[in-house]
């Protein structure tokens, strides 16, 4: 009779804490399908797999990620990532070519690379502040400056011009993530020097010492060093007005829609 009382509260002891497991993993499943948010690390990784379709030329692969993102991407806290306005829009302005590289068929096979490569790196930057990816492109970049001065030490003219328009080229791809994962008084500089050179009469006119400056304002933003007490925000414009329009327009738009969400969730 005892043993029976023993077996029967042993049972009931290991009812109750079943239901107490189930309770507890029901209320777990509910509060992750509650939370819509996703980490960058997430978009990171979405964005690591749209490259390597992409390589393997993918491109319907990469584009079904690309939409998954377009669902998630919204619901990404970017608050957590300490991420200005000016970082936000070049994050999204990547983002957004990279869709056209997966959707519009009429780019050629570099460009859609280019534009897929710049915003994988873009996404790193926000998370790597230590070593992101970019600056290994960087570094390459550097090398390549010195080859371009060793042209014009040559009296190579024209092989210097082309090589200057391939290095632009290759500025491009990993710009986007300069701007995502610095600010703007490190790098502002560097971009507006750049714009200095672009109409390639600097050949002709001190074409070594052109080089020698835009290596060390390079060689500067690797290092991760501000190189002028000009406010940001002057850089800014002088750079480009409609830049900062957008900027402002897209944050609005990206707040805007957090709010509404938060309420909705509130409400719900």
């Amino acid at each position: 009779m005892q043993k029976n009382r023993c077996k029967k509260a042993i049972l009931t002891a290991f009812l109750l804490f079943a239901l107490w497991m189930m309770g507890e993993m029901g209320q777990t499943i509910a509060a992750e399908n509650d939370s819509d948010e996703i980490s960058m690390h997430t978009v990171d990784e979405k964005a690591k797999l749209m490259h390597d379709m992409a390589l393997n030329s993918q491109y319907d692969e990469a584009k079904k990620i690309h939409n998954w993102l377009v669902e998630r991407f919204p619901e990404v806290s970017f608050d957590d990532y300490n991420m200005n306005t000016h970082q936000l829009s070049e994050l999204f302005r990547s983002f957004d070519r990279a869709g056209e590289a997966v959707t519009r068929a009429e780019l050629d096979e570099r460009t859609r690379l280019q534009y897929i490569v710049a915003f994988r790196l873009a996404v790193d930057a926000t998370i790597s502040e230590d070593n992101p990816l970019w600056k290994k492109s960087g570094e390459r970049l550097l090398l390549m400056l010195e080859d371009i001065d060793q042209k014009v030490q040559n009296g190579e003219k024209e092989e210097a011009i082309q090589a200057f328009r391939e290095w632009q080229y290759q500025f491009e791809i990993i710009r986007p993530a300069m701007y995502t994962g610095m600010r703007e008084q490190v790098y502002l500089p560097l971009i507006s020097y750049i714009r200095h050179l672009g109409n390639e009469d600097w050949i002709e006119n001190n074409g070594q010492q052109s080089l020698e400056k835009l290596h060390a304002l390079f060689q500067d933003v690797m290092n991760n060093e501000e190189t002028s007490n000009v406010d940001p925000s002057l850089w800014s414009l002088i750079l480009s007005i409609g830049s900062v329009l957008f900027v402002s327009l897209t944050y609005a738009g990206w707040k805007k829609y957090k709010g509404e969400k938060e309420r909705h969730q509130m409400r719900d």
